[in-house]
């Protein structure tokens, strides 16, 4: 990672930081929050550069697509051939003449050019200069998005929506011309920040008091009286009432899992893949003589949920194991919110659709057989398994759900709308919510009841 001991409070710096973060972003294993996280670790911006560093580094990675259509055309070479830290200079500075407002034309060129002059001489200096100018003299001129839609311009099309071509090209067969704009536009904002009250019956009227007293304006989501949307994302950090557990971070979503569930107070409960840890605490939340084994093959990621059941003083047993072997007596529930391609968060992680390829899905949705067969195994005879997914594909979602049942007819899917609210459930039974239809980020679920031996 660059150092960014002189990151005190430039922008010239700041700029720097997030070209360098999004050219390991690119080549390194790393996903995108991971390398901002330790970057800001190792730095000392100001809470200000940070966010802009933030929003940058999202930005620039979110539209690179469109962005990189549009410098190609001033480009006087085979722009995909250009060294990788010269393209996110001038995909930083194209972001913000074309999408931030608050940021002069002029300044977002001149740090631009004066990077590119410190990282490669006056020549990629002139080059630089060349290009953002032009760009702001000759726009690119799209089509409609009528004529985008049509067939021969998918390639146009991938790039002005800022996706890959075999990304949008699948959901164009399964979402039709009328929604697949509409799908993407949703993947393309910046989410909310949605809490969920902890205990809402207890703790409601603490947390709109506070918010009211603080001038927050907590949006309720529809049909979910538990689950706020916050306006500002820094919002959450001057609530005494997260600090305190009385609510916490979980988008509106993930927080219809529990509910799916049908949680008893005296159940005992298995999750599988339970780090982070969010629908595994919630399910906590509704227990009084049960228990949650949270399981997960990862320790740091244990960790993380241990911090968290701390914060909301929720008791919860840790596992670290393998979720297909894990072994243990029969319980009343077992949560499989699997590992999945997570097509349904692209709006939370800017460059997973960068990241993801056609095959993961297939690999992943065989990755979800194995763990659903084990959790099978530790279902008792009127037990509940839960599967779910944060994607929108149905690989990974009803064609699982479908194998599953063919080969353990012991289990019968339930009707999701006896547990959760019809809007957010469709036929044959299962939970299904998109951005674009319901503001919340894309999932899956289903409640598999265990029916006999």
């Amino acid at each position: 990672m660059p150092s960014t001991r002189h990151s005190q409070s430039s922008p010239v710096s700041a700029r720097a930081l997030a070209c360098e973060i999004l050219t390991e972003a690119e080549s390194g294993s790393l996903y995108l929050d991971q390398i901002l996280e330790r970057g800001f670790a190792h730095s000392q911006l100001t809470d200000k550069d940070r966010a802009f560093v933030t929003a940058l580094t999202n930005g620039a990675m979110r539209w690179r697509a469109r962005l990189d259509a549009e410098i190609a055309e001033h480009f006087r070479k085979n722009y995909e051939t250009a060294r990788p830290l010269l393209k996110n200079i001038l995909r930083t500075a194209l972001f913000q003449i074309r999408f931030m407002d608050r940021v002069p034309a002029y300044a977002a060129l001149n740090e631009a050019v004066t990077l590119a002059r410190a990282k490669f001489g006056e020549q990629l200096a002139r080059l630089v200069n060349a290009i953002l100018r032009n760009a702001q003299r000759r726009p690119y001129s799209w089509p409609q998005l009528e004529v985008l839609l049509q067939p021969e311009n998918l390639p146009r099309l991938a790039a002005y929506l800022s996706y890959p071509e075999w990304l949008v090209q699948r959901w164009l067969e399964r979402l039709g011309k009328d929604e697949l704009p509409a799908l993407a536009e949703a993947c393309n904002q910046i989410p909310p920040m949605t809490i969920r009250v902890v205990r809402p019956q207890t703790n409601t009227k603490s947390f709109l008091e506070e918010t009211t007293a603080l001038q927050f304006t907590p949006e309720p989501v529809p049909d979910l009286p538990h689950v706020f949307n916050l306006p500002h994302l820094d919002q959450i950090t001057k609530l005494k009432a997260f600090e305190q557990g009385l609510c916490t971070v979980q988008d509106a979503s993930a927080s219809l899992v529990a509910m799916l569930a049908a949680i008893q107070p005296d159940d005992t409960i298995i999750d599988l893949c339970a780090a982070p840890g969010g629908k595994t605490l919630h399910m906590a939340e509704f227990l009084t003589a049960g228990k949650v084994i949270a399981v997960d093959r990862s320790f740091a990621r244990l960790k993380l949920l241990k911090s968290a059941a701390e914060r909301l003083h929720l008791p919860v047993q840790l596992v670290a194991s393998d979720a297909r072997y894990f072994s243990a007596p029969l319980v009343d529930v077992v949560l499989v919110d699997a590992p999945c391609s997570g097509l349904g968060v692209l709006s939370r992680r800017s460059d997973l659709r960068w990241r993801r390829k056609p095959d993961d899905i297939a690999a992943l949705a065989e990755l979800q057989k194995e763990i659903l067969a084990n959790a099978a195994r530790l279902v008792k005879i009127g037990g509940r398994l839960i599967y779910s997914t944060c994607t929108t594909e149905p690989e990974e979602n009803d064609e699982v759900v479908a194998w599953f049942l063919q080969r353990r007819p012991s289990f019968a899917l339930q009707p999701a709308q006896r547990f959760v609210p019809a809007r957010f459930c469709e036929a044959p039974g299962f939970v299904r919510t998109w951005p674009h239809r319901h503001n919340m980020d894309g999932s899956f679920a289903a409640h598999l009841k265990r029916i006999q031996e």
